[in-house]
């Protein structure tokens, strides 16, 4: 509302003081010792001149100042009585008028109003006036509440309207150190008459110490706006190499995508065509089987005949050819078991004429007598029968299962163990053995020959070795 009054004070030409006729200033400052100074001989000169002051305040800058106003000869008991003097806590005060985080324009006239009446009252004058220095513009600043307490300021200015009074308010200046604040500090200054820079600027008492304080400070914010400038550079070159790192990524993150795809569509054709050479690889076992079976078989057993029916005959034979025959004969029936017996391995009829439970006990019978390994079996007798894809699997697991047994662990007995339960059959295959290495557990060639016949029926194979033995365990799911 006016600029600064001559500079006969001794607080210079800046203080308090020396804007009593103003309705609303503010002053920044960086200490709270000068904070109380300035409010100390700004209330103190109202005090003496016989008006009314209200302090609205922390109680650290409450007690503060009236150790100061004491310090200076003030009666403050005896103004406090009179009423001339009141003090009161911003914090409650504050809660007084606010709802929900805003400044109610009727709570605050109503509150704050008929404490300035009152004070008004109380003054001793002609021309009464009260003094008021509020700090709860201050508090909701704190609080992050910057609309807030920018509405309340402008309160402030409506009842300065309609009441005599003049204001300061005060902001820590620590409250306005970012960038970003200036543009706020810029609308408090917008709301106030006057405006009172911090401490440092209010010590420099000469002209020529002000103007080159003023220099320091346009140097130091000409410093700031090329830093500010040289780091919003750097920003758009950081965010300008992000955005290209980011696009080389995402880049990168589709080759790898296409390249998972081309992976995994290479390794479901593998499995399909795993799948399909199993087939095949069965139904050649199964037509080899039988042309052994059919064909072979019976060829030898046809010669056998003969070779029986020329041992018998009534030509006389000399002892050269008798040996001849008998050496033949046997060699076809050596011969005939090995084809009958490679025929079953093969494929066991019994797997296709009475089904799993046979064929096993068929397979483990012959087993037992080649390897000189007891193997132990349970099968339910509700078994029952599953599908041939199903029965020829459990079959092969088995039989891999015991090959292994044979193979690598020396074990003198071992154990074949079929259950059923709902929705699926368990085949365990168990020994006493030395057990085998991780390696060929995890992805022995008979071993994943096992898994990928499993994997294709929807089941699962688990190898669990130690040096005590090894047990193999087959999920199949039926239904």
């Amino acid at each position: 509302m006016h600029g600064v009054t001559s500079g006969e004070s001794a607080r210079g030409p800046s203080s308090w003081s020396q804007h009593g006729d103003h309705q609303h200033g503010v002053q920044f400052y960086s200490h709270d010792k000068f904070l109380i100074e300035e409010l100390s001989e700004y209330i103190g000169h109202a005090l003496r001149a016989g008006d009314a002051a209200v302090v609205v305040a922390t109680e650290l800058h409450r007690n503060g100042l009236l150790q100061w106003l004491t310090a200076q000869g003030l009666d403050i008991g005896r103004l406090i009585e009179q009423g001339r003097f009141v003090t009161m806590d911003a914090q409650k005060t504050l809660a007084e008028f606010m709802s929900e985080g805003w400044p109610s324009e009727d709570r605050f006239t109503k509150v704050v109003g008929e404490i300035v009446s009152k004070a008004l009252a109380r003054a001793d004058r002609a021309k009464p006036r009260v003094a008021i220095f509020g700090e709860m513009v201050a508090l909701l600043w704190a609080e992050g509440k910057t609309e807030a307490a920018i509405r309340l300021e402008q309160l402030w200015n409506e009842l300065a309207r309609k009441q005599s009074f003049s204001l300061f308010c005060a902001y820590p200046m620590s409250s306005f150190n970012r960038e970003e604040d200036a543009g706020l500090l810029l609308k408090v200054c917008n709301e106030h008459s006057a405006v009172i820079p911090t401490e440092g600027y209010m010590d420099l008492v000469s002209e020529d110490e002000r103007l080159r304080g003023i220099t320091q400070l346009q140097q130091k914010a000409r410093a700031l706006e090329t830093e500010v400038t040289e780091h919003r550079r750097l920003r758009q070159e950081l965010e300008l190499h992000v955005q290209a790192r980011t696009a080389e990524l995402q880049s990168k993150n589709v080759q790898l995508q296409d390249e998972v795809r081309r992976r995994e569509d290479a390794e479901t054709s593998l499995r399909t065509l795993t799948s399909q050479l199993m087939l095949i690889r069965d139904e050649e076992r199964r037509r080899v089987a039988h042309e052994l079976h059919e064909s072979t078989a019976q060829v030898l057993a046809s010669l056998a005949m003969n070779l029986s029916v020329l041992a018998e005959g009534d030509r006389e034979v000399t002892a050269r050819e008798s040996k001849l025959i008998a050496e033949s004969t046997g060699l076809v029936d050596g011969l005939l078991g090995e084809v009958r017996q490679l025929s079953h391995l093969l494929h066991p009829p019994t797997l296709d004429e009475m089904g799993l439970s046979s064929a096993i006990h068929w397979y483990v019978e012959r087993f037992g007598k080649r390897s000189n390994i007891q193997v132990a079996i349970e099968i339910p007798n509700d078994l029952g029968r599953l599908s041939r894809e199903k029965e020829i699997t459990i079959f092969r697991v088995v039989q891999e299962a015991l090959a292994n047994v044979q193979q690598h662990s020396g074990s003198s007995i071992a154990a074949v163990r079929i259950s059923k339960a709902p929705g699926h059959v368990c085949v365990q295959i168990s020994d006493l053995g030395k057990g085998m290495s991780s390696e060929l557990a995890a992805s022995g060639v008979g071993i994943s020959g096992m898994r990928e016949r499993l994997r294709q029926l929807g089941g699962m194979l688990s190898v669990h070795s130690s040096g005590q033995g090894t047990i193999v365990t087959a999920d199949v799911p039926i239904g």
